[in-house]
Protein backbone atom coordinates (compact mmCIF):
# COMPACT_ATOMS: atom_id res chain seq x y z
CA UNK A 1 0.00 0.00 0.00
CA UNK A 2 1.26 3.48 -0.85
CA UNK A 3 2.48 5.42 2.22
CA UNK A 4 0.43 8.59 1.82
CA UNK A 5 1.92 10.12 4.95
CA UNK A 6 4.88 10.93 2.71
CA UNK A 7 3.24 11.38 -0.66
CA UNK A 8 -0.21 12.84 -0.07
CA UNK A 9 -0.77 16.33 -1.36
CA UNK A 10 -2.40 18.93 0.93
CA UNK A 11 -5.20 19.12 -1.64
CA UNK A 12 -5.81 15.37 -1.75
CA UNK A 13 -9.63 15.26 -1.50
CA UNK A 14 -9.66 12.17 0.76
CA UNK A 15 -6.50 12.35 2.84
CA UNK A 16 -4.59 14.93 4.86
CA UNK A 17 -1.40 14.79 6.94
CA UNK A 18 -1.45 15.66 10.63
CA UNK A 19 1.35 17.08 12.71
CA UNK A 20 2.91 14.72 15.27
CA UNK A 21 1.18 16.10 18.37
CA UNK A 22 -2.37 16.94 17.27
CA UNK A 23 -5.18 14.88 18.85
CA UNK A 24 -8.03 13.62 16.66
CA UNK A 25 -11.27 11.72 17.27
CA UNK A 26 -13.99 10.18 15.10
CA UNK A 27 -16.52 10.20 17.94
CA UNK A 28 -19.67 12.15 16.93
CA UNK A 29 -18.51 13.17 13.44
CA UNK A 30 -18.67 9.57 12.17
CA UNK A 31 -22.40 9.54 12.96
CA UNK A 32 -23.03 12.47 10.64
CA UNK A 33 -20.55 11.59 7.88
CA UNK A 34 -20.55 7.79 7.67
CA UNK A 35 -18.04 5.38 6.22
CA UNK A 36 -15.43 6.38 3.65
CA UNK A 37 -16.44 9.62 2.01
CA UNK A 38 -16.48 10.31 -1.71
CA UNK A 39 -14.33 13.25 -2.85
CA UNK A 40 -17.45 15.29 -3.65
CA UNK A 41 -18.98 14.60 -0.26
CA UNK A 42 -15.92 15.75 1.68
CA UNK A 43 -15.58 18.87 -0.48
CA UNK A 44 -19.18 19.64 0.56
CA UNK A 45 -18.45 19.17 4.28
CA UNK A 46 -14.84 20.37 4.56
CA UNK A 47 -15.02 24.18 4.77
CA UNK A 48 -18.61 23.96 5.98
CA UNK A 49 -17.44 22.12 9.10
CA UNK A 50 -14.98 24.87 9.98
CA UNK A 51 -17.50 27.59 9.19
CA UNK A 52 -20.23 26.01 11.32
CA UNK A 53 -18.04 25.24 14.35
CA UNK A 54 -16.03 28.46 14.37
CA UNK A 55 -19.18 30.44 13.56
CA UNK A 56 -20.95 28.88 16.52
CA UNK A 57 -18.09 29.80 18.84
CA UNK A 58 -18.23 33.34 17.46
CA UNK A 59 -21.99 33.55 18.06
CA UNK A 60 -21.49 32.40 21.66
CA UNK A 61 -18.77 35.01 22.16
CA UNK A 62 -15.78 32.67 22.45
CA UNK A 63 -14.24 33.99 19.19
CA UNK A 64 -14.26 37.61 18.01
CA UNK A 65 -14.46 36.64 14.31
CA UNK A 66 -14.49 33.64 11.99
CA UNK A 67 -11.27 32.90 10.13
CA UNK A 68 -11.17 29.57 8.29
CA UNK A 69 -7.60 28.25 7.98
CA UNK A 70 -6.52 27.01 4.53
CA UNK A 71 -6.95 23.30 3.84
CA UNK A 72 -3.19 22.81 4.08
CA UNK A 73 -3.17 24.06 7.70
CA UNK A 74 -4.46 20.70 8.92
CA UNK A 75 -3.54 21.13 12.59
CA UNK A 76 -5.46 24.42 12.76
CA UNK A 77 -8.68 23.08 11.23
CA UNK A 78 -11.63 21.95 13.35
CA UNK A 79 -11.80 18.76 11.28
CA UNK A 80 -9.84 16.93 8.61
CA UNK A 81 -10.02 13.72 6.62
CA UNK A 82 -7.68 10.73 6.95
CA UNK A 83 -7.87 7.71 4.67
CA UNK A 84 -11.35 8.88 3.61
CA UNK A 85 -12.72 9.18 7.16
CA UNK A 86 -13.42 12.55 8.81
CA UNK A 87 -12.12 13.32 12.28
CA UNK A 88 -12.47 16.20 14.74
CA UNK A 89 -9.48 18.16 15.98
CA UNK A 90 -9.56 17.77 19.78
CA UNK A 91 -6.83 20.38 20.31
CA UNK A 92 -8.83 23.11 18.58
CA UNK A 93 -11.85 22.19 20.70
CA UNK A 94 -9.65 22.22 23.80
CA UNK A 95 -8.58 25.78 23.05
CA UNK A 96 -12.20 26.83 22.66
CA UNK A 97 -13.19 25.08 25.90
CA UNK A 98 -10.43 26.87 27.82
CA UNK A 99 -12.07 30.18 26.92
CA UNK A 100 -15.53 29.21 28.19
CA UNK A 101 -16.94 29.40 31.71
CA UNK A 102 -18.04 26.13 33.30
CA UNK A 103 -15.77 23.85 31.29
CA UNK A 104 -12.13 23.37 30.29
CA UNK A 105 -9.88 21.72 27.76
CA UNK A 106 -9.19 18.95 30.25
CA UNK A 107 -12.90 18.25 30.70
CA UNK A 108 -13.42 18.16 26.94
CA UNK A 109 -10.54 15.75 26.35
CA UNK A 110 -11.75 13.50 29.15
CA UNK A 111 -15.15 13.43 27.40
CA UNK A 112 -13.59 12.37 24.06
CA UNK A 113 -10.67 10.19 25.20
CA UNK A 114 -11.70 9.09 28.68
CA UNK A 115 -8.41 10.49 30.02
CA UNK A 116 -6.34 13.65 29.74
CA UNK A 117 -2.84 13.66 28.24
CA UNK A 118 -0.40 14.89 30.91
CA UNK A 119 1.50 16.94 28.33
CA UNK A 120 -1.55 18.47 26.62
CA UNK A 121 -1.30 22.28 26.67
CA UNK A 122 -4.01 24.12 28.59
CA UNK A 123 -4.42 27.88 28.70
CA UNK A 124 -7.53 28.72 30.67
CA UNK A 125 -8.54 32.35 30.27
CA UNK A 126 -11.38 34.66 31.27
CA UNK A 127 -10.66 37.26 28.60
CA UNK A 128 -13.71 36.31 26.50
CA UNK A 129 -16.11 36.21 29.44
CA UNK A 130 -17.44 39.78 28.87
CA UNK A 131 -18.25 39.01 25.22
CA UNK A 132 -19.85 35.70 26.21
CA UNK A 133 -21.94 37.46 28.86
CA UNK A 134 -23.24 39.85 26.20
CA UNK A 135 -23.92 37.34 23.42
CA UNK A 136 -24.94 34.13 25.14
CA UNK A 137 -28.27 35.15 26.74
CA UNK A 138 -29.66 36.42 23.43
CA UNK A 139 -28.47 33.33 21.56
CA UNK A 140 -29.88 31.05 24.26
CA UNK A 141 -33.34 32.60 23.98
CA UNK A 142 -33.66 32.61 20.22
CA UNK A 143 -31.86 29.54 18.91
CA UNK A 144 -34.51 26.80 19.43
CA UNK A 145 -37.13 28.83 17.59
CA UNK A 146 -34.61 29.82 14.93
CA UNK A 147 -33.80 26.19 14.14
CA UNK A 148 -37.48 25.26 13.94
CA UNK A 149 -38.10 28.11 11.51
CA UNK A 150 -35.09 27.12 9.40
CA UNK A 151 -36.28 23.52 9.25
CA UNK A 152 -39.78 24.58 8.17
CA UNK A 153 -38.36 26.83 5.46
CA UNK A 154 -35.88 24.20 4.20
CA UNK A 155 -38.55 21.50 4.16
CA UNK A 156 -40.88 23.66 2.09
CA UNK A 157 -38.08 24.52 -0.35
CA UNK A 158 -37.00 20.87 -0.63
CA UNK A 159 -40.56 19.78 -1.43
CA UNK A 160 -40.95 22.49 -4.05
CA UNK A 161 -37.56 21.74 -5.63
CA UNK A 162 -37.80 17.95 -5.76
CA UNK A 163 -41.45 18.01 -6.81
CA UNK A 164 -40.49 19.91 -9.96
CA UNK A 165 -39.38 16.58 -11.46
CA UNK A 166 -36.17 15.54 -13.23
CA UNK A 167 -33.82 18.32 -14.25
CA UNK A 168 -32.52 18.59 -17.80
CA UNK A 169 -31.03 22.06 -17.53
CA UNK A 170 -27.44 22.32 -16.32
CA UNK A 171 -27.76 25.93 -15.23
CA UNK A 172 -30.86 25.12 -13.17
CA UNK A 173 -29.14 22.11 -11.58
CA UNK A 174 -26.11 24.19 -10.66
CA UNK A 175 -28.40 26.85 -9.24
CA UNK A 176 -30.12 24.30 -7.00
CA UNK A 177 -26.74 22.93 -5.91
CA UNK A 178 -25.52 26.41 -4.96
CA UNK A 179 -28.74 27.25 -3.13
CA UNK A 180 -28.70 23.93 -1.25
CA UNK A 181 -25.14 24.62 -0.08
CA UNK A 182 -26.03 28.15 0.96
CA UNK A 183 -28.98 26.90 3.00
CA UNK A 184 -26.90 24.05 4.43
CA UNK A 185 -24.37 26.54 5.82
CA UNK A 186 -27.23 28.80 6.92
CA UNK A 187 -28.57 25.97 9.12
CA UNK A 188 -25.22 24.46 10.14
CA UNK A 189 -24.03 27.43 12.19
CA UNK A 190 -27.00 27.68 14.59
CA UNK A 191 -27.24 23.88 14.68
CA UNK A 192 -23.62 23.72 15.83
CA UNK A 193 -24.24 26.49 18.36
CA UNK A 194 -27.21 24.62 19.81
CA UNK A 195 -25.11 21.45 20.05
CA UNK A 196 -22.53 23.38 22.10
CA UNK A 197 -25.24 24.84 24.33
CA UNK A 198 -26.86 21.42 24.75
CA UNK A 199 -23.51 20.02 25.86
CA UNK A 200 -23.15 22.76 28.48
CA UNK A 201 -26.73 22.18 29.59
CA UNK A 202 -26.12 18.45 29.98
CA UNK A 203 -23.01 19.17 32.02
CA UNK A 204 -25.02 21.38 34.38
CA UNK A 205 -27.71 18.73 34.85
CA UNK A 206 -24.96 16.18 35.52
CA UNK A 207 -23.50 18.37 38.26
CA UNK A 208 -26.92 18.77 39.86
CA UNK A 209 -27.43 15.00 39.80
CA UNK A 210 -24.07 14.59 41.56
CA UNK A 211 -25.04 17.13 44.23
CA UNK A 212 -28.32 15.34 44.73
CA UNK A 213 -26.51 12.02 45.11
CA UNK A 214 -28.52 10.44 42.29
CA UNK A 215 -26.23 10.20 39.27
CA UNK A 216 -28.20 7.11 38.23
CA UNK A 217 -31.11 9.43 37.35
CA UNK A 218 -29.14 11.55 34.87
CA UNK A 219 -30.09 9.59 31.74
CA UNK A 220 -33.74 9.46 32.78
CA UNK A 221 -33.71 13.23 33.30
CA UNK A 222 -32.34 13.82 29.79
CA UNK A 223 -34.88 11.71 27.87
CA UNK A 224 -38.53 11.48 27.00
CA UNK A 225 -38.83 14.50 24.70
CA UNK A 226 -40.68 14.41 21.41
CA UNK A 227 -38.78 15.58 18.33
CA UNK A 228 -38.86 15.53 14.53
CA UNK A 229 -37.88 11.86 14.83
CA UNK A 230 -41.28 11.10 16.31
CA UNK A 231 -42.95 12.78 13.35
CA UNK A 232 -41.21 10.28 11.07
CA UNK A 233 -42.16 7.42 13.39
CA UNK A 234 -45.78 8.58 13.49
CA UNK A 235 -45.90 8.80 9.70
CA UNK A 236 -44.46 5.28 9.37
CA UNK A 237 -47.16 3.90 11.62
CA UNK A 238 -49.83 5.67 9.59
CA UNK A 239 -48.45 4.13 6.39
CA UNK A 240 -48.46 0.71 8.04
CA UNK A 241 -52.08 1.18 9.15
CA UNK A 242 -53.16 2.34 5.69
CA UNK A 243 -53.91 5.87 6.87
CA UNK A 244 -51.14 7.56 4.87
CA UNK A 245 -50.24 6.76 1.23
CA UNK A 246 -46.62 5.87 0.58
CA UNK A 247 -46.40 8.72 -1.95
CA UNK A 248 -47.35 11.25 0.72
CA UNK A 249 -44.91 9.72 3.19
CA UNK A 250 -42.10 10.12 0.64
CA UNK A 251 -43.22 13.69 -0.06
CA UNK A 252 -42.76 14.42 3.65
CA UNK A 253 -39.82 12.17 4.61
CA UNK A 254 -38.21 11.03 1.35
CA UNK A 255 -35.09 13.09 1.98
CA UNK A 256 -33.97 10.45 4.49
CA UNK A 257 -32.26 7.17 3.66
CA UNK A 258 -29.26 4.97 4.40
CA UNK A 259 -26.01 6.88 5.01
CA UNK A 260 -27.81 10.14 4.46
CA UNK A 261 -24.74 12.22 5.34
CA UNK A 262 -23.09 10.97 2.12
CA UNK A 263 -24.08 12.76 -1.09
CA UNK A 264 -23.67 9.66 -3.26
CA UNK A 265 -26.08 7.55 -1.19
CA UNK A 266 -29.64 6.83 -2.34
CA UNK A 267 -32.46 8.50 -0.43
CA UNK A 268 -35.93 7.07 0.21
CA UNK A 269 -37.51 9.26 -2.48
CA UNK A 270 -35.15 7.67 -5.04
CA UNK A 271 -35.62 4.11 -3.81
CA UNK A 272 -38.31 3.37 -1.18
CA UNK A 273 -37.21 -0.27 -0.77
CA UNK A 274 -35.69 0.34 2.69
CA UNK A 275 -38.99 1.88 3.83
CA UNK A 276 -40.93 -1.09 2.49
CA UNK A 277 -38.63 -3.50 4.35
CA UNK A 278 -38.99 -1.47 7.50
CA UNK A 279 -42.77 -1.50 7.19
CA UNK A 280 -42.66 -5.28 6.92
CA UNK A 281 -40.92 -5.33 10.30
CA UNK A 282 -43.57 -3.20 11.98
CA UNK A 283 -46.33 -4.90 13.90
CA UNK A 284 -48.78 -2.19 14.90
CA UNK A 285 -49.87 -4.27 17.87
CA UNK A 286 -46.36 -4.54 19.34
CA UNK A 287 -44.56 -1.34 18.38
CA UNK A 288 -44.03 1.46 20.83
CA UNK A 289 -46.34 4.33 20.08
CA UNK A 290 -47.81 7.17 22.09
CA UNK A 291 -48.02 4.97 25.18
CA UNK A 292 -44.26 4.49 25.24
CA UNK A 293 -43.70 8.20 24.66
CA UNK A 294 -46.00 9.04 27.57
CA UNK A 295 -44.34 6.43 29.78
CA UNK A 296 -40.90 7.85 28.98
CA UNK A 297 -42.09 11.40 29.66
CA UNK A 298 -43.50 10.31 33.01
CA UNK A 299 -40.20 8.63 33.86
CA UNK A 300 -38.32 11.84 33.07
CA UNK A 301 -40.66 13.91 35.23
CA UNK A 302 -40.26 11.43 38.10
CA UNK A 303 -36.47 11.67 37.82
CA UNK A 304 -36.66 15.48 37.82
CA UNK A 305 -38.89 15.45 40.89
CA UNK A 306 -36.59 13.07 42.78
CA UNK A 307 -33.52 15.16 41.96
CA UNK A 308 -35.25 18.36 43.06
CA UNK A 309 -36.39 16.76 46.33
CA UNK A 310 -32.80 15.81 47.17
CA UNK A 311 -31.42 19.33 46.59
CA UNK A 312 -31.38 22.41 48.76
CA UNK A 313 -33.58 25.44 47.96
CA UNK A 314 -31.02 27.24 45.76
CA UNK A 315 -29.97 24.16 43.81
CA UNK A 316 -33.61 23.11 43.50
CA UNK A 317 -34.53 26.39 41.84
CA UNK A 318 -31.52 26.04 39.54
CA UNK A 319 -32.48 22.47 38.66
CA UNK A 320 -36.03 23.46 37.73
CA UNK A 321 -34.69 26.16 35.43
CA UNK A 322 -32.24 23.77 33.75
CA UNK A 323 -34.94 21.15 33.28
CA UNK A 324 -37.13 23.73 31.59
CA UNK A 325 -34.27 24.72 29.30
CA UNK A 326 -33.60 21.07 28.46
CA UNK A 327 -37.20 20.79 27.22
CA UNK A 328 -36.57 23.77 24.91
CA UNK A 329 -33.12 22.81 23.71
CA UNK A 330 -32.65 19.07 23.45
CA UNK A 331 -35.44 18.22 20.95
CA UNK A 332 -34.16 20.85 18.53
CA UNK A 333 -30.85 19.02 17.99
CA UNK A 334 -32.74 16.57 15.78
CA UNK A 335 -34.55 19.45 14.05
CA UNK A 336 -31.22 20.94 12.97
CA UNK A 337 -29.96 17.57 11.72
CA UNK A 338 -33.15 17.09 9.70
CA UNK A 339 -32.75 20.51 8.07
CA UNK A 340 -29.16 19.67 7.10
CA UNK A 341 -30.30 16.34 5.66
CA UNK A 342 -32.94 18.10 3.58
CA UNK A 343 -30.29 20.27 1.96
CA UNK A 344 -27.98 17.31 1.34
CA UNK A 345 -30.80 15.57 -0.50
CA UNK A 346 -31.59 18.69 -2.55
CA UNK A 347 -27.92 18.74 -3.55
CA UNK A 348 -28.12 15.02 -4.35
CA UNK A 349 -31.13 15.75 -6.60
CA UNK A 350 -29.19 18.34 -8.59
CA UNK A 351 -26.01 16.23 -8.74
CA UNK A 352 -27.85 13.23 -10.18
CA UNK A 353 -29.08 15.51 -12.95
CA UNK A 354 -25.63 16.97 -13.57
CA UNK A 355 -24.10 13.49 -13.66
CA UNK A 356 -26.67 12.29 -16.19
CA UNK A 357 -26.16 15.33 -18.37
CA UNK A 358 -22.37 15.21 -18.28
CA UNK A 359 -22.34 11.48 -19.05
CA UNK A 360 -24.73 11.98 -21.99
CA UNK A 361 -22.34 14.58 -23.44
CA UNK A 362 -19.31 12.38 -22.88
CA UNK A 363 -17.77 14.50 -20.13
CA UNK A 364 -18.09 11.60 -17.66
CA UNK A 365 -17.96 7.88 -18.36
CA UNK A 366 -20.92 7.12 -16.08
CA UNK A 367 -23.24 9.51 -14.15
CA UNK A 368 -21.91 8.50 -10.72
CA UNK A 369 -18.43 9.64 -11.70
CA UNK A 370 -19.58 13.07 -10.61
CA UNK A 371 -19.18 12.01 -6.97
CA UNK A 372 -15.45 11.55 -7.59
CA UNK A 373 -15.04 15.20 -8.48
CA UNK A 374 -15.10 18.11 -6.03
CA UNK A 375 -17.46 21.06 -5.80
CA UNK A 376 -14.94 23.51 -7.32
CA UNK A 377 -14.30 21.08 -10.19
CA UNK A 378 -18.04 20.77 -10.87
CA UNK A 379 -18.57 24.51 -10.80
CA UNK A 380 -15.64 24.85 -13.18
CA UNK A 381 -17.46 22.68 -15.71
CA UNK A 382 -15.79 19.27 -15.29
CA UNK A 383 -12.55 20.13 -17.05
CA UNK A 384 -10.71 17.15 -18.66
CA UNK A 385 -7.87 17.50 -16.13
CA UNK A 386 -10.34 16.85 -13.32
CA UNK A 387 -12.20 14.02 -15.06
CA UNK A 388 -8.92 12.23 -15.72
CA UNK A 389 -8.48 11.80 -11.97
CA UNK A 390 -11.73 9.88 -11.47
CA UNK A 391 -10.31 6.32 -11.94
CA UNK A 392 -7.46 6.99 -9.50
CA UNK A 393 -9.88 8.44 -6.95
CA UNK A 394 -12.19 5.44 -7.26
CA UNK A 395 -9.23 3.14 -6.61
CA UNK A 396 -8.09 5.30 -3.71
CA UNK A 397 -11.51 5.15 -2.06
CA UNK A 398 -11.73 1.38 -2.60
CA UNK A 399 -8.36 1.00 -0.91
CA UNK A 400 -9.48 3.11 2.05
CA UNK A 401 -12.60 1.00 2.44
CA UNK A 402 -10.34 -1.99 3.10
CA UNK A 403 -8.73 -0.22 6.08
CA UNK A 404 -9.84 0.69 9.56
CA UNK A 405 -8.99 3.65 11.75
CA UNK A 406 -9.04 3.79 15.53
CA UNK A 407 -11.69 5.82 17.33
CA UNK A 408 -9.12 8.41 18.51
CA UNK A 409 -5.41 9.03 18.05
CA UNK A 410 -2.57 11.54 18.36
CA UNK A 411 -0.45 12.63 15.40
CA UNK A 412 -0.66 10.79 12.10
CA UNK A 413 -3.02 7.85 12.31
CA UNK A 414 -1.82 4.35 11.49
CA UNK A 415 -4.46 2.47 9.48
CA UNK A 416 -5.02 -1.22 10.04
CA UNK A 417 -6.42 -3.92 7.74
CA UNK A 418 -10.16 -4.33 8.26
CA UNK A 419 -10.96 -6.88 10.93
CA UNK A 420 -13.64 -9.41 10.20
CA UNK A 421 -13.78 -11.54 13.25
CA UNK A 422 -14.40 -11.84 16.91
CA UNK A 423 -11.99 -10.49 19.48
CA UNK A 424 -11.25 -11.98 22.86
CA UNK A 425 -11.67 -8.78 24.87
CA UNK A 426 -14.95 -8.10 26.72
CA UNK A 427 -17.44 -6.24 24.59
CA UNK A 428 -18.68 -3.03 26.18
CA UNK A 429 -19.30 0.61 25.45
CA UNK A 430 -20.92 3.73 26.86
CA UNK A 431 -24.34 3.36 28.45
CA UNK A 432 -26.50 6.26 27.23
CA UNK A 433 -30.12 5.14 27.73
CA UNK A 434 -30.95 3.27 30.95
CA UNK A 435 -32.42 -0.18 31.32
CA UNK A 436 -31.52 -3.78 30.61
CA UNK A 437 -32.52 -5.67 27.47
CA UNK A 438 -31.99 -9.26 26.45
CA UNK A 439 -32.61 -10.73 23.02
CA UNK A 440 -31.29 -11.86 19.67
CA UNK A 441 -28.96 -9.65 17.67
CA UNK A 442 -29.92 -8.18 14.32
CA UNK A 443 -26.92 -6.60 12.59
CA UNK A 444 -28.01 -3.83 10.19
CA UNK A 445 -25.22 -2.21 8.21
CA UNK A 446 -26.99 0.18 5.86
CA UNK A 447 -30.36 1.11 7.35
CA UNK A 448 -32.27 -1.11 4.93
CA UNK A 449 -32.64 -4.47 6.66
CA UNK A 450 -35.55 -5.99 8.53
CA UNK A 451 -35.83 -6.11 12.31
CA UNK A 452 -38.17 -8.38 14.23
CA UNK A 453 -39.90 -7.12 17.40
CA UNK A 454 -37.78 -7.81 20.47
CA UNK A 455 -34.47 -8.07 18.63
CA UNK A 456 -31.48 -5.91 19.59
CA UNK A 457 -30.34 -3.62 16.79
CA UNK A 458 -26.58 -3.65 16.26
CA UNK A 459 -25.03 -1.25 13.74
CA UNK A 460 -22.06 1.01 13.12
CA UNK A 461 -24.07 4.17 13.82
CA UNK A 462 -27.65 5.36 13.46
CA UNK A 463 -29.13 8.31 11.62
CA UNK A 464 -32.75 9.45 11.20
CA UNK A 465 -33.40 6.74 8.60
CA UNK A 466 -33.13 4.24 11.48
CA UNK A 467 -35.96 5.89 13.44
CA UNK A 468 -38.49 3.16 12.71
CA UNK A 469 -36.21 0.46 14.12
CA UNK A 470 -36.48 2.05 17.55
CA UNK A 471 -40.18 1.20 17.51
CA UNK A 472 -39.55 -2.55 17.54
CA UNK A 473 -36.03 -3.03 18.94
CA UNK A 474 -35.56 -4.24 22.50
CA UNK A 475 -32.32 -2.26 22.63
CA UNK A 476 -29.64 -0.66 20.47
CA UNK A 477 -25.86 -1.17 20.26
CA UNK A 478 -23.61 0.95 18.03
CA UNK A 479 -19.90 1.04 17.20
CA UNK A 480 -19.72 4.85 17.21
CA UNK A 481 -21.51 7.55 19.14
CA UNK A 482 -21.69 9.67 22.27
CA UNK A 483 -24.24 10.54 24.91
CA UNK A 484 -25.65 13.37 22.76
CA UNK A 485 -25.54 11.48 19.46
CA UNK A 486 -28.52 10.44 17.36
CA UNK A 487 -28.96 6.88 18.64
CA UNK A 488 -28.59 7.97 22.25
CA UNK A 489 -31.18 10.71 21.98
CA UNK A 490 -33.79 8.63 20.17
CA UNK A 491 -33.30 5.64 22.48
CA UNK A 492 -33.97 7.87 25.48
CA UNK A 493 -37.00 9.37 23.77
CA UNK A 494 -38.44 5.93 23.05
CA UNK A 495 -37.33 4.45 26.36
CA UNK A 496 -35.14 1.50 25.32
CA UNK A 497 -31.62 0.63 26.54
CA UNK A 498 -28.78 1.81 24.36
CA UNK A 499 -25.02 1.22 24.43
CA UNK A 500 -22.83 3.24 22.04
CA UNK A 501 -19.12 3.62 21.26
CA UNK A 502 -18.39 -0.13 21.41
CA UNK A 503 -15.92 0.35 18.52
CA UNK A 504 -16.51 -3.01 16.86
CA UNK A 505 -19.79 -4.58 18.01
CA UNK A 506 -21.16 -4.73 14.46
CA UNK A 507 -18.19 -6.92 13.48
CA UNK A 508 -17.88 -9.01 16.62
CA UNK A 509 -21.59 -9.80 16.92
CA UNK A 510 -23.60 -11.72 14.36
CA UNK A 511 -27.28 -11.83 13.56
CA UNK A 512 -28.78 -14.50 15.79
CA UNK A 513 -26.39 -14.08 18.73
CA UNK A 514 -28.13 -13.80 22.10
CA UNK A 515 -26.94 -10.83 24.18
CA UNK A 516 -27.83 -8.88 27.29
CA UNK A 517 -27.11 -5.15 27.35
CA UNK A 518 -27.11 -2.68 30.22
CA UNK A 519 -27.90 0.83 29.02
CA UNK A 520 -26.56 2.38 32.22
CA UNK A 521 -23.21 0.62 32.65
CA UNK A 522 -22.49 -0.10 28.97
CA UNK A 523 -21.86 -3.79 29.68
CA UNK A 524 -22.73 -6.29 26.92
CA UNK A 525 -22.91 -9.99 27.76
CA UNK A 526 -22.84 -12.54 24.95
CA UNK A 527 -24.31 -16.02 25.41
CA UNK A 528 -21.89 -18.54 23.81
CA UNK A 529 -24.75 -20.87 22.88
CA UNK A 530 -26.33 -18.25 20.64
CA UNK A 531 -23.16 -17.21 18.84
CA UNK A 532 -23.42 -17.26 15.06
CA UNK A 533 -26.92 -18.76 14.97
CA UNK A 534 -27.62 -17.09 11.63
CA UNK A 535 -24.11 -16.05 10.64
Amino acid sequence: MLDRRMSASPVDPLHRVSGPDTAWTRVNIAEGIPGVSTPLNWSWWDDANDAMVLGAYCDIGVLPAVEIPPASAVDQRTSAIFYGRPALNVDVSRRMADLQPGTSGEALERHYFGAVRPDAPSHASVRRYPAIALKLPFLWRRIPGQLQALYDDCHAWWQQTVAAGPLDDEAAAKGILAEAYRRFCWVARPHSALALLAGALTQQVSRLAERAGHTELLLDALGGYDSVEFETIGDLLEVKQGQLPMAEFLRRRGYQGPQQGELSSVSWREDPTPVERLLESLDVHSVRGQEASLERSNKREAAEAKLCAALGPVDRASARWWFGQAARMLPQRETGKAALTLMIDAARFSLRALGQGHAARGLLEVPDDIFYLTLPEIHAGCEPSAVEQVPARRAQRAEYESLELPESWIGMVEPLPARSGVGGEPLMGLGVSPGVAEGRVRVVLDGSGQLEPGEILVCEATDPSYAGYFLVAAGVVTDIGGAMGHGSIVAREVGIPCVVNTRDASRRLRTGDWIRIDGTTGVIEVEPSGSGAEG
